[in-house]
Formats: C-alpha cells, structure tokens, sequence
C-alpha cells in the first residue's frame, strides 16, 4: 500500500499536495497544512518507488502536459487508497479543463458503483481515445461480452480433439428425423411424422457487433483455435469416428445415425445465426447441370456424383456515409450521401472457391430460418475457416464500393458476395475521391449457411469436371477440372463489379 496522505481535519476529505510545493491542502474546503507532520507526509509520499508513484496510461501521450500527469497520479493514488471522493474531484476538473482527456475519463469509471455511470465514463474514454485498452476492456466486461478475469490458456490442438453431437430424433418413434426437400419440413424416415415447430424468424435479425468479437480477440477469449481432426463417439453405437476440422455434421459409417456437432472440449467454434434449408433436391439438382452442359460434353458423360452440403457465410451490415474532402480543388463533383449496406456476404470456407460462390448468387435470404441442428441430420454442413475478423476486411472494402455505387446512382444488388480480391473495389483514380472521407459506422455481422449442391463428372476419357448449383435458385455451373474450378465453362459468367466511372447527367440531377 502506498504511503497515504493525511485527511482534512475539517471535512475528512483526503489532503493534496498544494500547487506551489509547500504542504498539503484541502481541494473541496482550502484547509492548508504545512506543519511539521505535514511536511513529514509530503516527503515520504513524495519518496515512493517510481512504479507505485504514477498511473500507466496504455498508450503514452508524449504530448501531455504535467499538470495533467500529476493529476492522474494523484487521482490514481486517491483510488489505490480508498478515497473515491478526492478522486472525482480531482479527475472531474481535469476533464471540465481537458473534455477529451481519456484517461481521466478512465478512472473516472473507478470512482463509481453504479454500471450506468461508469459505461457513460468508458463511452467518453473511447469516444476521445477509441482503442483506450483499459476502456475497452471493462466495457466488454460490463456488457457481458467477455469474462472478468484472465484468458483461459491456449489449448494443444496438435492432437485430436474430443468433440459432442446431437442426433436428431423423432420423438414418436426414434426414428432418423432430417429436413425433407419436397415436404420443405422437417419428416421422420421411419413413421413420417413432421414436428411443424418451425419458429419463424425475422431474415434480418441476428446480427451481433464486430466490436464484441475484436474485442474477444484481443484480450483472448476469442474461438479462433485451427483444429485439425475432432473426435466424435457415436452416442447410438458408440463407435468412435475422427472429423477434419472443417466438419459440422456427419453420419456414423457403422450405425448410419446423423451427428450434429455441438461443441468441442476447447470451444472452437460458434454455431450459425440461421440457415436457408435446400429447396432444389437432388434430381432438380442433377436436371440443372444436365440442362447446363454443351452437346459435344453432354455425350461424353458417362456417370456422376451429387452431394447436397451446407456452406458457412458471414454477412455484414453497416451503416456507411460519404463526405467530400475539404480543401481539394476540383470540378468533378462528388456526392455527399449514407448507405446502409445489408446483406453482404463473405465466404467462411475455402471450398468452394469464391469465384464459383459469386456465379451462384443471389440467395433469397428472406427464406432463413433461426439455426436448428435438426435441419443439418443427413445434410452434410462445412464449419468456418475464415473467421469473422478476417472476413470483415472484404466485407469492409465492399461496403465504401457499394456507398459510393449508391451515392453515384448505380444500382446496388440486396444481397451481394463481396470478392477478397479487393482491389476491384477501389474507388475511382481521381484527386477528390482519393481524398474524401468514407465512413463505416457500426459493422455487425452473423453467420449464416447456405445450400449447394456440389456434382462431379465422370467424362467417357477418365477425366473429371465438377459441377456446383444453387441448392435455393437451381442456378447451375461447370467448371474446366477440379485444379482450376475458378474457371467456369458453362455457367451465368456474371462480370466482375468494380467502380465505374460518374455518369454526369445524373450526377447534375443529383447536385441541384
């Protein structure tokens, strides 16, 4: 414990050192002390080690003054020794003098009890300071966004790790109950009956802050470990099965039972917000494909094989707004506007490629359902790869295209995939949209999957061409091998968005 000044003998307020060096004084009633026991207190106090002597800002300000460090250390010294009061005050006339002074806004937060009182101090701190990684850690503590306490230690994912799963069953019969394409419900196999429990759900909602998982990250807690293989013990027969690490549902080779993966024993992963259930079966599927091909690859067909499998994506919604650079001499003018992006979309798995995920779409997300592991029984689902920092980069780039996009009169499609080849999002190589300001406002994200149906076909010289479609729209697309599926040989062949240039009729329609 410090050595601690001695208290007002008029108010119980605790004494301060006086602005000229000589003795103690009273901040709240102007008592003066400069007595021998006084000056006693002063040096001792004064004689602390230097780690006990000042508050660690997190970032250091080589630009603040001395008035303002004394006034943290003697703020953070009242708070060390229990006066709360000396405290305030002292830290509430820093921040009248200095209204973007974050850390006094900091351990102003300390000063209190009340939950409301200190999330308006931490709010002031960010706000002055945004990455104040005191700040920014109690807040997430009070919000219920991370733990208060140290991050768990990293596990050891070098071996396998033990993995639980749910396997969906009819509560009549016990028999397999999996999501069925023509009843477009859930059906048991054995006694055919369908729950009809269904919950509605909003396609909109879902969404948490990108400010949450960041903050999880950086003082780990986050669910980001790249595990290998899982190890599942079949809860029907027991048998033990090991998982790649990209795996999420699956069925028992010896006992056929579906297993939905629940958690791990190091909780690596996040289940999904909602899915979009399969609406193309599987000879819609196989139709699509058929009807895709050329005559001349038609004929050279001799089998193939289809698969039905859901595909993590994370979507983004953000608010984004356009202000021009001051300044910046020029005649072309650029809008001032805000877009609210929706919708957009980044793919969390490696495979397939995002070049073929672009051809696919659009989805109609106004089909989604809340997440139910019972839909992904005897549907083989994938687990993300890429996770939501990542993703959020894309998602980044893509949402300042569609704001300007918008600004400019284009139209801007309601659910778009957003290509980590970034660079076609750049904006326009001139000096006034270089300059100007375009700002993303509260990025939220979810991760949804989606329904594909991944073929392969077996041509009549051994060779091999895979084939993807929609598992929603029947949209269907072949490619040149599996080395090079980015190259599509039969397919919609959407172009590649990148920033046109101002149309000026429209943009004059717009300035008036």
């Amino acid at each position: 414990m410090p050595a601690q000044l001695p208290v007002c003998p008029q108010c119980d307020a605790r004494l301060t050192p006086s602005a000229d060096g000589e003795g103690l004084w009273c901040q709240f009633c102007g008592t003066r002390r400069d007595d021998a026991e006084a000056q006693q207190a002063l040096a001792a106090y004064r004689a602390r080690a230097p780690h006990e002597k000042h508050y660690q800002p997190p970032v250091r300000d080589f630009e603040m003054d001395d008035a303002r460090r004394r006034a943290l250390s003697l703020a953070w010294d009242c708070i060390q020794e229990g006066d709360l009061k000396t405290a305030r005050f002292v830290l509430q006339t820093a921040v009248s003098q200095h209204a973007s002074f974050a850390d006094a806004w900091y351990l102003l937060s300390l000063t209190t009890g009340d939950r409301g009182e200190k999330l308006i101090y931490l709010r002031c701190a960010l706000e002055a300071q945004p990455y104040h990684e005191y700040a920014w850690r109690d807040k997430g503590v009070l919000e219920g966004v991370i733990p208060d306490g140290p991050a768990p230690a990293q596990p050891d994912t070098s071996d396998p790790v033990v993995a639980r799963a749910q396997t969906p069953s009819c509560p009549l019969c016990g028999g397999a109950l999996a999501f069925d394409v023509n009843a477009g419900d859930l059906v048991c196999h054995h006694c055919g009956f369908q729950p009809g429990d269904r919950p509605a759900m909003d396609y909109r909602t879902g969404y948490e802050r990108l400010e949450n998982a960041l903050l999880q990250r950086r003082f780990g807690f986050s669910r980001e470990w790249q595990i290998g293989e899982r190890v599942l013990v079949c809860p029907n027969c027991h048998a033990q099965h090991t998982l790649s690490g990209s795996t999420l549902s699956a069925q028992c080779w010896f006992c056929d039972s579906a297993h939905v993966l629940v958690r791990d024993v190091v909780g690596s992963f996040e289940e999904p917000d909602a899915l979009l259930p399969f609406q193309i079966d599987r000879s819609a599927a196989a139709w699509a494909v058929h009807e895709r091909m050329l005559p001349e690859l038609r004929t050279r067909v001799v089998r193939g094989e289809i698969q039905g499998v859901y595909v993590p994506l994370w979507a983004f919604e953000a608010v984004v707004a356009i202000n021009p650079a001051s300044g910046v001499m020029s005649f072309e003018p650029v809008p001032v506007g805000v877009y609210t992006g929706r919708d957009v979309l980044v793919s969390g798995s490696r495979q397939p490629k995002e070049a073929i995920l672009y051809e696919l779409m659009p989805y109609d997300l106004s089909a989604l359902v809340p997440y139910d592991r019972r839909y992904l029984a005897r549907w083989p689902a994938q687990l993300y790869q890429i996770d939501v920092v990542q993703a959020s980069i894309t998602a980044r780039a893509y949402l300042k295209y569609a704001a300007r996009q918008h600004v400019l009169g284009y139209p801007v499609p309601e659910v778009e995939l957003a290509r980590s080849d970034t660079h076609g999002y750049n904006p326009p190589d001139t000096p006034l949209w270089r300059a100007s300001r375009v700002e993303i406002d509260g990025l939220n994200y979810r991760l949804l999957l989606l329904p594909v149906w991944l073929v392969t076909l077996y041509l009549d010289d051994g060779t091999r061409r895979p084939a993807v479609v929609n598992g929603q729209t029947g949209e269907a697309l072949i490619s040149a091998s599996f080395i090079r599926p980015e190259s599509i040989i039969a397919g919609p062949q959407r172009a590649t968005r990148q920033d046109m240039l101002p149309i000026p009729g429209r943009l004059r329609s717009q300035n008036r």
